[in-house]
């Protein structure tokens, strides 16, 4: 109803209580699990697909008082089997110490760790903390099963929490904004109504941003597009609600 009633607007500017953020994380709470789900299948693809073709290149790894050890001659080089290039580089030596003039996304030195992050950036992380650990392949099997497992358990909650601080800021400013226009006019509306209007003024960019997520549909800058649907709906919302006859004290 949320995409065309303009009761529905009216009897929550009226009759709902408190601020909406109950009902825009109850939203979504539900909203979100198409892309969790999404998430969670394209991950396990890759631990099931891509993933072991690189582990089963993978090397003993030793760890001792920040010092790296492998069974393998070095450099050595884990590829990928599809392109040919390398894709982690172990080299103890020195010889390679940057993955500047390399396509590899990993290379682990000696003391250190260095993990590309896009075309430019790089980031180092240095082992002297580490004592003593030794990773095999098994090791790394088993922690892919788990992820496999478990996952979405982990990542869902940590989404919707930034999912909902993000909506939650969108409703505070939409509020704001319907505020100051409805003020300009009769302005008898508290904030708390405006903030129940915002947070279900978004529920049809919410329900669209679902159902293009199961449809496998990618709309460009859909952020901003979702933006404007959803400041759309609220100024809908506050017009559902200026057609009542009479002021009321909300």
């Amino acid at each position: 109803m949320s995409f065309f009633s303009r009761e529905l607007y009216q009897d929550i500017a009226l009759e709902w209580k408190g601020s909406g953020s109950a009902y825009l994380i109850c939203l979504l709470a539900l909203c979100s699990i198409p892309g969790v789900l999404r998430i969670q299948r394209d991950i396990s693809e890759f631990l099931n697909t891509a993933a072991p073709r690189i582990v089963s290149q993978m090397p003993a790894i030793r760890i001792n008082k920040g010092t790296v050890e492998i069974d393998r001659p070095v450099p050595y080089f884990i590829k990928d089997e599809r392109t040919g290039k390398p894709f982690i580089i172990i080299d103890t030596t020195g010889r390679i110490n940057t993955l500047k003039d390399y396509a590899a996304s990993v290379l682990l030195t000696k003391t250190k760790i260095m993990l590309k992050n896009g075309e430019i950036e790089t980031k180092t992380y240095d082992l002297s903390e580490i004592d003593n650990i030794v990773i095999e392949r098994r090791h790394v099997y088993e922690m892919m099963d788990v992820i496999d497992q478990w996952f979405w358990v982990f990542y869902y909650p940590v989404a919707l929490g930034f999912s909902f601080l993000y909506y939650l800021i969108e409703v505070i400013i939409f509020a704001a904004l319907g505020r100051i226009y409805s003020a300009r006019s009769d302005g008898s509306l508290r904030f708390g109504a405006f903030m129940r209007l915002a947070a279900v003024s978004i529920t049809p960019s919410a329900i669209l941003a679902s159902f293009f997520v199961i449809a496998g549909i990618h709309i460009p800058l859909w952020w901003l597009l979702s933006f404007f649907i959803s400041a759309g709906y609220v100024f809908f919302a506050i017009s559902a609600v200026s057609d009542i006859n009479g002021n009321h004290a909300l």
